[in-house]
């Protein structure tokens, strides 16, 4: 008489589980960019508010599509990096190098396009040329996907490790960028200078935290 030997239920494929757990983790990305975007401005037009400056309703609507337009490109971009198991932190890099031209262009150019669709003036070109920029920026967020992909294996669940990655690429590249737009009146560069710091370190922060909520609703 045969017996019946019994059969356990196949594991899912690693792969299997890791599609779903990197869909989600881009899902919370990009609510959370738009969210950061939204801060940004709101952050910016305090600044502007306690310098005695404040922008008409145009310049503000327009001001927040571009913050995020750029936050969700950007962030979103680096995400994609944070799929590669190994050599996780490269990846990240360039993900950064290629989202963060991209985002600038689009983000400009939807600015642009808001103001003009308002009737609110567009502003004269300053110094550095918007290529000039897009370069910067591209080495800026491939300078910052690395950091925050080395914090991310280096020292997991650690938010501290990401927002010191963020706080250090956006002190030294965030003065770069500033000392390539002076001579600026020194209110325009405090308010600027609010949105080339900090923004790193909320987008860090973004890709924790959306880490962090993927593997909570993955158990």
């Amino acid at each position: 008489m045969e017996t019946e030997i019994p059969m356990t239920p196949a594991k899912p494929l690693e792969s299997d589980q890791a599609a779903p757990d990197f869909a989600k983790t881009l899902l919370h990305v990009a609510w959370l960019s738009i969210l950061l975007g939204i801060v940004m401005e709101l952050l910016v037009l305090g600044t502007a508010s306690g310098l005695g400056i404040m922008p008409g309703a145009g310049v503000i609507l327009a001001d927040t599509v571009q913050k995020v337009s750029w936050s969700t490109i950007v962030c979103v971009g680096l995400a994609v990096g944070t799929a590669a198991a190994n050599a996780r932190g490269p990846v990240m890099g360039l993900a950064g190098l290629l989202a963060a031209p991209a985002g600038f262009t689009i983000a400009r150019t939807l600015h642009r396009g808001t103001l003009q669709a308002l009737g609110a003036g567009v502003g004269a070109a300053g110094q550095p040329s918007a290529i000039v920029l897009a370069i910067l920026k591209g080495i800026q967020y491939g300078c910052l996907g690395m950091a925050v992909g080395w914090a991310g294996q280096r020292l997991p669940g650690k938010a501290t490790a990401y927002v010191g990655a963020g706080l250090v690429v956006g002190v030294v590249f965030g003065g770069l960028t500033l000392a390539l737009m002076s001579p600026l009146p020194a209110a325009a560069l405090i308010s600027r200078g609010v949105n080339e710091i900090l923004f790193p370190v909320g987008c860090s922060l973004v890709l924790f935290t959306a880490e962090t909520l993927g593997k909570r609703t993955s158990r």
